[in-house]
């Protein structure tokens, strides 16, 4: 997996996502160039921990910065707002031939996915394609050896996603907007979502999750229903403790499980169709964590010229759905995508 040390990065998180950054840019052969975060006093703590210069602006690196990609670790307040400048910057690096991934979703919401980041520059690329949200389930590897599975399948009629990791593998955020883009992929855009929140500690108040993917902490359940009678569910976590990325799917074909190093496809009578999994040889170097094999996979990938652009995420879709989650946490009822739609619409 790993390559040459030759793509210079700048690499934009905080302290605990940083260690592991630096993980994953050992894995995927990247040469971090300067590093910072948005919290104030600390970018000099972040590039201590790559060994290179201090970057204190992420917004300077992405418009005139000396490097061939930019990792927003941790995202903060940046495209989290209705600042133009944000997406301005991402399709400005984009344009002069710099790579731009995420760990979070860019724009942090359904009702800003509109103008900026709408934006298109040269060859027609928008200012939200432009910045690659990362690790994407259905670009993984175990994913992607499972495309001839999933057409002889055929169509799921339940479909349960689980995305979880630890805080600093990435957020509660980000986890949710991956299982959501996993179910739209395979399941299309659901009629209605029910979701429930679960924050990581017990109080006598609980703040429920806003209205943006950013600043939430905890556990989010969605079950999700389609006008044709099919149905889905989403565990979504970022204190699992561990990272985990898996599916299953019933229908006609049986039983289909996909994790990040395999699959099982058992049909309706329970006999094994087909399998693999991916297992280390005693003597091959020691195993990396998941989420560090996940992103380092995605980024090689990305910044390969070799491999095909495997297509960009249906923000549209994806974001009103995440969006109707968040408030079904808030109002305890069932939310309908498509209001979030007309919403989008008329902003």
């Amino acid at each position: 997996m790993s390559m040459e040390a030759d793509i210079r990065a700048v690499v934009w998180a905080e302290p605990d996502r940083a260690l592991v950054l630096r993980s994953v840019s050992a894995l995927a052969g990247l040469a971090v160039v300067g590093a910072g975060c948005g919290v104030k006093g600390r970018s000099s703590g972040v590039a201590s921990i790559f060994g290179c210069a201090v970057v204190d602006d992420l917004r300077s690196v992405l418009t005139d910065g000396a490097c061939d990609l930019v990792v927003i670790g941790s995202a903060g307040d940046f495209g989290g707002a209705s600042d133009p400048s944000d997406a301005a910057a991402v399709l400005a690096a984009r344009q002069r031939g710099v790579r731009v991934v995420s760990l979070e979703p860019l724009p942090a919401s359904a009702l800003e996915l509109g103008g900026a980041w709408s934006a298109t520059g040269a060859g027609g690329l928008s200012a939200v394609d432009a910045a690659v949200f990362v690790p994407l389930a259905r670009t993984a590897r175990s994913f992607r050896e499972c495309a001839e599975v999933f057409e002889m399948f055929g169509q799921a009629r339940t479909l349960h996603v689980e995305a979880c990791c630890r805080p600093d593998e990435g957020t509660l955020g980000a986890r949710l907007f991956s299982a959501v883009e996993v179910v739209v992929w395979l399941m299309g855009e659901p009629e209605s979502v029910d979701a429930a929140y679960a924050p990581p500690g017990r109080g006598p108040v609980m703040a429920l999750p806003g209205e943006k993917l950013r600043g939430t902490v905890g556990d989010i359940t969605v079950n999700f229903r389609f006008a044709d009678g099919r149905a889905a569910s989403v565990l979504a976590s970022d204190q699992s403790g561990r990272w985990s990325r898996n599916l299953t799917m019933l229908g006609g074909g049986g039983r289909l499980r996909v994790y990040d190093d395999g699959f099982e496809w058992v049909n309706s009578e329970g006999d094994k169709v087909d399998a693999a999994r991916h297992t280390k040889r005693r003597g091959e170097t020691l195993e990396m964590p998941r989420s560090v094999e996940a992103m380092a996979d995605a980024f090689t990938r990305l910044l390969d010229p070799a491999i095909p652009d495997e297509g960009p995420i249906d923000h549209a879709s994806v974001l009103a759905v995440c969006q109707a989650v968040l408030l079904s946490t808030r109002t305890g009822s069932s939310e309908s995508p498509s209001t979030i739609r007309r919403m989008m619409e008329v902003g």
